[in-house]
């Protein structure tokens, strides 16, 4: 297979990023039919194709190893190019990261790396379970995920166990659950409000599965408690703390309500879930120092 050209390479990522050849010619300042050759050349050195030519422009399975190679490349001409003019320490890093990380510590590093090492963080929300998938089309060089098989590409390391607690507050499970705290019923609990960060996240049906178990209850299919959904994870935190409904928060976010008394644990153990740090695969010192500020911020947070 030829080479891809660093023309090609840029050609290929704008592409995608504006979702048209026409948007990526404007960019470009050369003809929509250029941009289409290119495209072209590239797929025939291949030999497979490369992007499925819907509105917008995506790319194929493939597609998405060259899209990540792509905008490696691109990264790293940049931070040789820096080096190389002695233009200083200003660069900019992609990162996946969970609401709850951001929310709790990530922004820890965040500020050490904007204070003293001029890196700026462009920082995209996404759930760890589905940040894998910026990662495999190039679109962030590091992420916070859940999943311990390293994406092609990349490399990662465990960072931790995160911990969580079902609780509500003292006065929700006096209200909602009449024998509170020695037991709680299936029409009580389907009932009860429970707070929801979107309908991608999976914990309410593990700390379901955990109430149900304490208090020997068996499932009703049928049973579905009402909703309220609030995707935001401090505002989360808080909408707990008032009452509205029970919920699953991070220790850091509720350690203070339960050791007042405002928040009540309703399931004596915790909800785990250990947390991977991924990025790209690639000799960067940039990509070093970032690594190392965020598992400063997390030393301490987490269980080994």
């Amino acid at each position: 297979m030829s080479r891809f050209t660093a023309e090609q390479l840029r050609t290929f990522v704008l592409v995608i990023e504006y979702g048209t050849f026409e948007a990526a010619a404007d960019v470009l300042m050369i003809s929509a039919s250029a941009v289409s050759q290119r495209i072209k050349a590239m797929e025939q050195a291949a030999g497979r194709v490369l992007l499925k030519r819907t509105n917008p422009v995506v790319p194929t399975e493939t597609g998405q190893i060259v899209l990540r190679v792509a905008r490696q490349s691109e990264y790293l001409n940049n931070e040789l190019e820096r080096e190389l003019g002695g233009e200083g320490g200003n660069h900019s890093v992609a990162i996946a990261v969970n609401a709850d990380s951001l929310a709790t510590w990530f922004l820890d590093a965040v500020a050490q790396l904007a204070r003293e090492d001029r890196i700026f963080c462009d920082l995209r929300r996404e759930g760890e379970q589905y940040s894998s998938a910026l990662l495999r089309s190039g679109e962030t060089m590091a992420a916070i995920t859940s999943h311990p098989e390293s994406i092609p590409g990349c490399v990662v390391e465990r960072l931790g166990v995160t911990r969580y607690w079902v609780v509500g507050s003292a006065e929700f499970a006096r209200t909602s659950f009449a024998g509170w705290p020695r037991s709680i019923t299936l029409e009580e609990l389907n009932a009860a409000p429970v707070i929801e960060y979107d309908r991608k996240d999976v914990g309410q049906d593990l700390a379901r599965s955990l109430l149900l178990a304490q208090f020997d209850l068996k499932d009703d299919a049928a049973g579905q408690a009402p909703s309220v959904y609030v995707p935001s994870s401090p505002d989360y935190a808080r909408a707990v703390q008032l009452g509205i409904g029970w919920g699953i928060v991070p220790e850091q976010q509720c350690r203070a309500g339960l050791e007042s008394g405002e928040l009540v644990k309703l399931v004596e153990e915790p909800i785990e879930f250990p947390l991977y740090w991924q990025r790209w695969k690639i000799s960067s010192g940039v990509l070093d120092r970032v690594t190392e500020r965020v598992y400063a911020a997390a030393e301490g947070v987490f269980k080994a």
